[in-house]
């Protein structure tokens, strides 16, 4: 290997597996870390120079990249594995031929699926993290998110994340990751915790960037619901006397609020929410009716119970399910 013009140290427990400024070089050993890679210098070949160093713990790769000239990058599909990928200094131009794209800066993030052809632009000096995640990992995590059974084929658009608050939770668990690839954490040695803080990276990622979801369809001819859903809907059947939230219901799923809602709308048409005031509205109409005749049973007691605070809001529901006020069913 040659000696390298400019490169950094390795971080922690990162291994650098280039630092040179031969370029044949540099395209034969990243094409192995990761495709075959077409790489070429746009300006002065003598200015070209690059690192790469990478890491990780069962699930995760981290890497971290650096081209010391303006440089043109072309993989093939990645196929088994995705890529997030956040500037640290300097600008790419990430192009996907025919679709996409965009001028990435410092600090921001975009998402290579295994799926799309892509070249990225680099200006001289750019650096870059990736995190590295199975497809496998990725899809059922998509599946998950969009309320399906199996994996799915998990497409992402070049956008970054979709929020302020979407760009804080990635940079979060982005740094938990790095933390334990980099300091010595518990995720190198215990594949509990690794297997878990994967799941958790690949769940976040698809409620912080925009996964591409056209022509999906989350039915299933003969299914009652995803597993999700049912897990939801017995909580609510079990506990519909409490204090439930959209977070408990979700919980309970096992998968996130937003995937829940989405959850439900595609299989049963309603709310997690929803679902829990028709459950609750059935109980009250139990109650209502068992007690036909007894004066000491008001109408406003029973709906209290059942969690219905707001006892005009709570008629009209019992009215358009019922087609009767609930003070009739208790004096009928």
């Amino acid at each position: 290997m040659t000696e390298p013009r400019v490169g950094p140290d390795a971080p922690g427990n990162m291994r650098t597996l280039v630092l040179s400024n031969d370029l044949d070089e540099t395209r034969e050993i990243i094409s192995s870390a990761y495709s075959p890679y077409q790489l070429s210098v746009l300006g002065d070949p003598k200015e070209f120079s690059a690192w790469y160093a990478e890491g990780g713990f069962p699930g995760i790769t981290v890497s971290g990249l650096q081209y010391g000239a303006e440089t043109l990058v072309a993989p093939q599909p990645l196929d088994s594995y995705l890529l997030v990928c956040q500037l640290v200094r300097g600008r790419v131009r990430v192009m996907s031929p025919g679709r996409e794209e965009r001028v990435v800066g410092p600090g921001q993030t975009y998402v290579l699926d295994p799926y799309r052809s892509f070249r990225v632009h680099w200006s001289p000096g750019a650096r870059m993290t990736t995190l590295r995640l199975d497809r496998e990992t990725v899809e059922k995590a998509a599946a998950d998110a969009l309320g399906v059974e199996g994996p799915l084929r998990a497409r992402f658009s070049l956008n970054g994340t979709i929020s302020a608050a979407a760009a804080r939770s990635w940079a979060g668990i982005s740094a938990a990751v790095h933390r334990e690839v980099l300091g010595e954490g518990v995720a190198r040695s215990s594949p509990l915790v690794a297997g878990h803080l994967t799941q958790s990276t690949a769940a976040i990622l698809m409620q912080s960037h925009e996964l591409i979801t056209q022509g999906v369809d989350a039915q299933r001819p003969g299914e009652v619901a995803h597993p999700a859903v049912r897990r939801a809907m017995a909580l609510a059947e079990e506990r519909a006397d409490q204090p439930l939230t959209l977070a408990d219901l979700a919980a309970a799923a096992r998968v996130s609020p937003r995937a829940l809602q989405e959850a439900f709308r595609r299989h049963v048409d309603t709310t997690p929410l929803g679902y829990l005031r028709e459950v609750r509205l059935g109980r009250v109409h139990q109650e209502l009716s068992a007690a036909r005749g007894d004066g000491d049973v008001t109408v406003a007691e029973v709906a209290y119970r059942w969690g219905f605070n707001n006892l005009g809001r709570f008629a009209g529901y019992y009215q358009r399910r019922y087609g009767r006020p609930p003070s009739r069913t208790l004096r009928a």
